[in-house]
């Protein structure tokens, strides 16, 4: 893996609004834009097929954990899940109800790949993964032999197909207030389902019903099958909250056996199951009684994009890891304990790697990159490409 510059193409804010990717120039704290033009990185066809291994591999163990601890009826305290959730979340798994899309965050330095999360749930960062990504490769010139891992866009489409008969209507919703990042990507998948010949409606979350016996849309048609970019655990705390039941007939994406994987106290339990694992970063459960020595990152148990982390060096806390956002809400649930992955920088950029599940395969690979210890909600997406 090495990172290189390469020649920005004349027309690429152009194309990338022509996709519905409006959000390439949010502004990072460096004073520069999310989608860097000009860089990127380059892997050997060995290293991509390491990576591709590594996330069917790990997504097989997630999966392994979430069948035993609901065969046990087992959900350690730690996983902080609502009372409410248990019945849906053995309902769904038993079901075998299916999944769409998933993102490993990976640590890598060209020889060893660890597993930082799982992003299960509400992963973002998809549209420039699929799409941007591939028109970038089309586009650059002076690479001679060059390939994407990247057959993301066709896996999605692939997936409806697998999912849902033609012609079935599927609600796509977000928050309101979520910013211009989530929209396109959730405006993006709706594209994908439309393209697999589903009938797509968008609904911000504020204006799901319940008509007693379903929830409903603003016209109080019933949802039957609803994609939501907002996070399991924050569905329980709404108004509607209390009839999500096993019993109402909605089918949700992400099904909600996903809850055990988004939450970072799956790191725990894989550890404790695989110990020593060389995918697998030595994570436990925060207990401010232990002495950790070494280097760790102490990681909400439920949280996203790097935020509230800290890194505690020989049993010091050393603030906040640089590049972490902290919000107040994700400090309510505990966290864990991750010994830290060190990696070599490149030309001063610090690189994190996210692999992307279609159902229970890996589809591609995206990369994000910053100065910071931590790929915090402003670090930068950078392009890649690999040679034969």
């Amino acid at each position: 893996m090495k990172r290189v510059i390469l020649p920005a193409r004349d027309d690429w804010q152009a194309q990338h609004r022509a996709i519905g990717f409006d959000y390439f120039d949010l502004a990072s704290r460096d004073g520069s834009m999310y989608w860097s033009e000009g860089v990127a990185y380059e892997f050997s066809l060995k290293e991509i097929e390491r990576l591709e291994d590594a996330s069917n591999e790990l997504h097989a163990m997630c999966l392994d954990v979430v069948a035993d601890l609901v065969k046990r009826g087992n959900y350690p305290d730690y996983f902080h899940l609502p009372r409410a959730a248990i019945a849906c979340i053995e309902d769904s798994w038993r079901k075998q109800s299916p999944m769409l899309y998933g993102r490993f965050d990976f640590a890598y330095d060209g020889q060893n790949i660890k597993m930082l999360e799982y992003n299960a749930d509400t992963p973002t960062g998809l549209l420039e993964a699929s799409v941007a990504q591939w028109h970038w490769l089309e586009q650059v010139a002076h690479i001679p032999n060059r390939n994407q891992f990247n057959s993301i866009h066709e896996a999605l489409i692939a997936r409806w197909q697998q999912l849902y008969v033609q012609g079935q209507h599927v609600h796509f919703t977000a928050c309101q207030t979520a910013g211009r990042e989530d929209w396109g990507n959730l405006e993006y998948l709706m594209d994908t389902a439309f393209q697999a010949g589903l009938n797509v409606h968008e609904l911000s979350i504020e204006n799901m019903g319940w008509d007693e016996r379903n929830f409903v849309d603003l016209a109080e048609l019933p949802i039957s099958h609803l994609f939501k970019l907002y996070p399991w655990e924050w569905l329980w705390q709404e108004e509607f909250g209390a009839f999500i039941r096993p019993d109402v007939d909605i089918d949700w994406i992400e099904p909600c056996w996903k809850m055990l994987l988004s939450n970072k106290a799956i790191l725990v339990e894989l550890w404790q199951r695989h110990p020593h694992h060389p995918l697998l970063a030595e994570t436990h459960v925060y207990d401010p009684k232990q002495n950790y020595q070494g280097k760790w990152a102490r990681k909400p148990i439920l949280s996203r994009e790097g935020a509230n982390i800290h890194i505690v060096q020989n049993n010091l806390d050393c603030g906040a890891a640089s590049g972490s956002f902290h919000f107040a809400e994700y400090d309510q649930a505990g966290y864990v304990m991750q010994r830290w992955v060190k990696t070599p920088l490149h030309d001063g950029m610090l690189p994190t790697l996210g692999l992307w599940m279609v159902g229970d395969e890996c589809h591609g690979m995206s990369l994000r990159e910053d100065v910071f210890d931590v790929i915090g909600n402003d670090a930068h997406f950078a392009a890649h490409y690999f040679v034969e």
